[in-house]
């Protein structure tokens, strides 16, 4: 395949169905996609001229070192959402773990006061806010094991496998250590979600370069995820009993 350039994202993002005015939440990898001219700094160009003005972008900026510092802590989930993050005019959402960046009209609002909400993906979060707001999903490149919206699930249904972290104070705190509770460590069986989304029509997928992507209708995933979990309590967890995680979750739901 032909390397890609920017105007050539867009025309692919416009025809997956991202819109001006969309608000996107993207996971990606650069690699997946092939050669672009302009590198990862062109794809978040090119996600920005997509949704236009009015929209707005956010990337996923996980982060584990501590103690995390908003400024400067780097994001673990790739080149795209580093990049994103080190652009002068995004913004960042204050949570020593589950942050995002954003850049957009709607950036400050979708990043405000993640410091303050009880949980890192619950109510008062960006994974909350951007169903609220009738946001997208865009996986590129990656598949439904990095969309970390699907913890906020977890979270309004406080799945019994989710724990209390201790961990060191962010430097915006005046503190030593935090705890952070409903945290979601662990593996994740999310694959098997992907076709529940697809028959309810939640969900778009194609190509982009050499990347298949996923562009997921958010308010539709939480309506359907929170039934699912609702139904089987385990629904996002595996059931390898080789997975040490899982298998104690399992154990603790039949009170072993």
């Amino acid at each position: 395949m032909a390397n890609l350039t920017k105007d050539k994202i867009v025309y692919s993002l416009q025809v997956a169905g991202v819109k001006p005015g969309d608000i996107l939440l993207v996971h990606s990898s650069l690699s997946s996609i092939g050669h672009v001219e302009g590198g990862a700094g062109a794809v978040v160009d090119a996600l920005i001229e997509a949704v236009g003005p009015e929209g707005t972008i956010a990337v996923s900026t996980l982060s584990l070192s501590h103690p995390f510092d908003p400024e400067t802590t780097k994001s673990t989930v790739g080149l795209i959402s580093e990049t994103l993050r080190n652009r002068p005019n995004a913004i960042r959402s204050l949570h020593p773990i589950h942050s995002i960046a954003a850049i957009g009209a709607r950036a400050e609002e979708l990043c405000r006061d993640h410091d303050k909400a009880a949980t890192g993906c619950g109510f008062g979060t960006p994974y909350l806010k951007l169903r609220d707001m009738g946001g997208k999903i865009l996986l590129l490149g990656v598949d439904m094991n990095r969309n970390t919206t699907l913890h906020a699930i977890e979270d309004l249904m406080d799945s019994h496998y989710l724990e209390t972290l201790v961990a060191e104070a962010p430097t915006y705190m005046d503190a030593e250590t935090i705890t952070i509770t409903k945290f979601p460590p662990g593996h994740r069986d999310f694959l098997k979600f992907t076709p529940h989304l697809r028959r309810a029509g939640a969900l778009l997928h194609g190509k982009i370069g050499n990347a298949v992507f996923q562009l997921i209708d958010v308010r539709k995933m939480f309506g359907l995820g929170l039934k699912l979990v609702a139904d089987d309590p385990m629904f996002f967890m595996c059931e390898n009993e080789a997975c040490e995680y899982c298998s104690d979750a399992y154990k603790a739901l039949k009170g072993e």
